[in-house]
């Protein structure tokens, strides 16, 4: 017994085969790729972060060694002088730029202790994502071979349905015009 005479619209199931068969090619396609371009995107920013956070260390290294001569620089400015050639006001503003150097990069030297942590964590979140975007290419396989046969399937038999439909209604298209011209 054929499944057609049980469910006479049966060619719906079979199309709903078909077209859901169809989407899940499509998914197995798309879904993945979408995926994949949001980690390439993600690693680009990552890349990007660590170029500008290298630069931004370049630049302590240079301020810190900057640092270095004005304190050389200070320390033989008040060494060379006796006290009583040494005013109050120069003591001050020598130690007032010297505390202003210093505070500039302990503000940068923590800037970039923070652009690190946000690095290392955006660079956790990528490793992350490519172990999911690996498991999807199982899911992609499955939805791949699983569509495919419920495409092909849906396909064959709805086409067989139809085929045997049309056949049903001109037989009895032909029993009706020979009654006709019995009559």
């Amino acid at each position: 017994m054929e499944l057609t005479s049980l469910f006479p619209s049966s060619d719906n199931l079979y199309k709903f085969l078909f077209m859901g068969g169809v989407f899940m090619i499509v998914f197995s396609f798309i879904y993945p790729l979408e995926k994949k371009q949001k980690l390439e995107l993600e690693i680009n920013i990552h890349n990007k972060d660590t170029e500008i956070l290298n630069l931004q260390i370049q630049q302590l290294k240079e301020d810190v060694g900057n640092l270095k001569l004005l304190t050389k620089e200070t320390l033989s400015k008040l060494e060379n002088k006796t006290k009583s050639e040494l005013d109050t006001k120069k003591i001050e503003q020598l130690k007032s730029n010297y505390n202003k150097e210093f505070e500039k990069i302990k503000t940068k030297e923590l800037d970039i202790l923070t652009k690190k942590i946000v690095i290392n964590y955006n660079k956790s979140k990528i490793k992350i994502l490519n172990e999911h975007i690996n498991s999807f290419d199982i899911f992609k396989d499955l939805f791949l071979a699983v569509g495919s046969l419920f495409s092909l399937f849906g396909l064959y038999k709805w086409f067989r349905v139809t085929n045997m439909t049309e056949k049903l209604q001109k037989d009895e298209l032909k029993k009706v015009l020979q009654k006709d011209e019995l009559n």
